[in-house]
């Protein structure tokens, strides 16, 4: 499996020379560093277009160049550690990204990494774009720096852990049944700052274990260890699971997928949130995999 390479946040990157930093990754020869320069200053040309024009980088490697310039982190395109889904670790220039950075910024207005540390993501129906919606925004989060877990809550339909090629045999059911240790269920991502609690061994009755006074334990442990938890959820419509994970939250986000999410099913997902006094943060139109 090929290694994945992600841009930390060391000061001796921060503010380097884009040449130097391909030179120390090994992407670039002294020799081809100094074709670039003499093709810069010849077209009065930026570095990268100078070096994507000679062939001697693409322009991924550029890009990847540049967030480690600005200590953005970002990942080797290369990696099939993680989900091609998840566009905010591969592609943070991406227009949809800059649209979850807006999300985070208007959850952040809110409290977000401070009074509120756990947000559900939540849909009317089934594949409306939960997942998507919550692992892309929970590593925005943790670009910013923020200790952040993306945690799967859904025990029905759970899909976090294929996301980061992770193993599902210990995850959040595990627990809040006793059977295994926080610090041995929640998986480091090579993502700074951003952990994955999988959902664990789907359960026989997870409305009832949701409800179990263990499963507030595991929220407070998680408040205690992180700025933020985004917690993806299964459909609100098909069982009491979303109810329950959203009464166990300090905010909700409500996605709807354009073109599929129907209104009458949204209007009464919203009343019956406000009805159980969750607070809804806000919400998010969502056109999965459409890239502007």
């Amino acid at each position: 499996m090929h290694v994945m390479k992600v841009v930390e946040r060391k000061s001796e990157i921060r503010g380097a020379d884009i040449g130097n930093i391909l030179i120390d990754a090994g992407r670039l020869t002294v020799a081809d560093l100094n074709r670039i320069v003499a093709l810069q200053g010849k077209e009065e040309i930026l570095f990268g277009e100078a070096a994507v024009a000679l062939g001697i980088l693409s322009e991924e490697d550029v890009r990847w160049a540049l967030s480690c310039q600005y200590s953005y982190p970002s990942v080797d395109t290369e990696d099939r550690a993680l989900a091609r889904e998840l566009i905010a670790a591969h592609d943070p220039a991406d227009p949809r990204v800059e649209a979850l950075r807006c999300v985070r910024s208007g959850l952040m207005f809110t409290g977000a990494g401070k009074r509120i540390k756990t947000i559900a993501i939540v849909s009317a129906d089934a594949e409306e774009g939960k997942t998507f919606v919550a692992a892309n925004l929970a590593v925005v989060f943790a670009q910013l720096g923020l200790r952040t877990l993306l945690m799967d809550l859904n025990f029905r339909t759970p899909r976090v852990h294929s996301l980061f090629q992770m193993k599902n045999n210990t995850g959040a059911s595990s627990l809040i049944i006793k059977r295994a240790l926080f610090e041995k269920a929640v998986h480091k991502t090579t993502i700074n700052a951003l952990a994955v609690l999988p959902s664990g061994p789907k359960p026989p009755n997870p409305s009832e274990l949701l409800s179990w006074q263990d499963s507030r334990e595991l929220m407070a442990t998680v408040k205690e260890n992180f700025d933020v938890a985004i917690i993806d959820t299964p459909a609100f419509v098909k069982t009491a699971d979303a109810m329950m994970i959203a009464s166990l939250c300090d905010g909700t986000l409500i996605t709807a997928l354009k073109g599929k999410t129907k209104l009458a099913a949204m209007a009464q997902m919203k009343k019956q949130l406000e009805a159980s006094s969750v607070r809804i943060l806000g919400s998010v139109m969502n056109e999965m995999g459409k890239k502007k």
